[in-house]
């Protein structure tokens, strides 16, 4: 019995000693954890994690020593399938840099609403609030304000070998045959970053369609592959390619990779949009460069997004309140001018106060306030996931599809989504 009481004494005190151990590692714990700043887990594509932003990050963190951000870089190819996979598992961060269409096809529930109730809400440009809105109702801080997708071309090259701004695919062509004899590459194509890929051709495809050939397509009165313009604008980008207008290794070619060409006066010209021309500039500050619209049947029209782009805040988060406080320090004018100045956009804000450069007046001047503009695919098509059409468009460049196959297969891809959202006519 003795033998058997002092082995139960034993376990007791063995107890006791882990407990007290745990509960001294748990005190300390919380001691610990009372002191460690507040994380921000911050998502977004890996092409938006620029300088300025990093600045402006440090900047806050100067300033609020009780909170850190933690960003959260995803490969541009990977950010909408990810950004879903997240959302449907729980495992959102704290706030995510998203464009209105994603934001809503992956659900606004998902997501905080903001109103009157916050400070910067009533100091939003009515435009910038209303492209930003998802049924009158807004999940996030807007950060970007219009901006241009066109042709960014070395102005410098084109003066020094009296090339005119082409307005058709014709005199498009004949640019690109000037600058190949030049040994210059005429239209660098970095297809290895999927995204840039159809920019080409949904340029042209918004110039070329009306109205209501769009409502046609989105009720399911028309497919694309019937559409006989779209096979025709596919073909004239295969034929760029072939002609050797690009640059041999365009599909390992990246964005950066561009970036560095047109810094280094190798590239003519590039598809991109107006953020393009900073990172070159960053790079060359020398480098005289200018936007053109995709030439397509002298329409003469530049495409732009109405700026969809926003900070927006998970409500599974752990601190919404300080996201909310981080949201209201970035809104302030001074810093949305260094934001938007850094990615070329318009004002977002009406207290703002930066000034336009010299190509983005001219942009302004000559398209955007004389209405000579069209809206980019993506708001046209808002809420789509145009992934696969992406991808099959670089198929195409790399010669496993056709251009008609692509758009059979988008044919495909657009009816399952258009249905499984409850679309009327599907």
């Amino acid at each position: 019995m003795k033998i058997r009481f002092m082995g139960v004494l034993t376990g007791l005190l063995v107890c006791l000693i882990l407990v007290g151990c745990v509960g001294g590692k748990h005190e300390k714990a919380n001691d610990e954890v009372a002191n460690e700043p507040v994380v921000l887990t911050f998502m977004m594509p890996q092409t938006h994690d620029k300088d300025f932003l990093q600045g402006l990050l440090k900047e806050y963190e100067k300033e609020n020593p009780g909170c850190q951000i933690e960003i959260q870089r995803i490969p541009d190819n990977q950010w909408i399938d990810l950004v879903k996979s997240k959302a449907a598992v729980g495992e959102m961060p704290d706030m995510i840099r998203i464009d209105r269409g994603l934001l809503e096809e992956v659900g606004t529930d998902h997501f905080v609403e903001f109103g009157e109730q916050e400070s910067w809400y009533n100091r939003i440009k009515e435009e910038q609030k209303i492209n930003k809105e998802i049924d009158g109702h807004l999940f996030g801080l807007p950060i970007g304000s219009v901006s241009s997708i066109g042709i960014i071309y070395n102005s410098e090259i084109f003066e020094r070998l009296n090339l005119s701004v082409p307005h058709n695919m014709e005199e498009f062509r004949a640019v690109c045959e000037r600058l190949k004899k030049e040994g210059l590459i005429p239209l660098y194509a970095s297809d290895k970053d999927s995204w840039t890929t159809p920019l080409f051709f949904s340029c042209m495809a918004v110039q070329l369609t009306e109205n209501h050939l769009w409502e046609r397509l989105l009720s399911n009165q028309v497919k694309w592959s019937e559409v006989p313009e779209f096979e025709t604008m596919l073909n004239e980008i295969v034929a760029l390619y072939k002609a050797g207008y690009t640059n041999p290794d365009y599909l390992e070619a990246t964005y950066d990779g561009a970036v560095d060409a047109f810094a280094a006066g190798k590239a003519a010209m590039y598809t991109s949009g107006q953020f393009f021309i900073q990172d070159v500039l960053k790079k060359n500050p020398e480098r005289e460069v200018m936007m053109m619209p995709v030439p397509y049947d002298n329409k003469d029209l530049l495409t732009i997004i109405s700026g969809p782009g926003m900070f927006a805040v998970s409500k599974d988060s752990e601190h919404i309140e300080e996201a909310r406080h981080f949201l209201e320090w970035f809104s302030m004018p001074d810093h949305m001018d260094v934001f938007n100045k850094g990615w070329s956009h318009m004002p977002v804000f009406k207290d703002q106060k930066m000034v336009l450069n010299s190509w983005q007046q001219f942009l302004y001047d000559n398209y955007i306030s004389k209405n000579k503009t069209v809206s980019e695919i993506g708001e046209v098509l808002s809420g789509i996931n145009k992934n696969e059409f992406w991808n099959n468009q670089r198929e195409m460049l790399a010669g496993r599809m056709t251009a008609r196959q692509v758009l059979e297969e988008w044919d495909l891809d657009f009816a399952e989504q258009m249905k499984f959202k409850g679309k009327t006519g599907w």
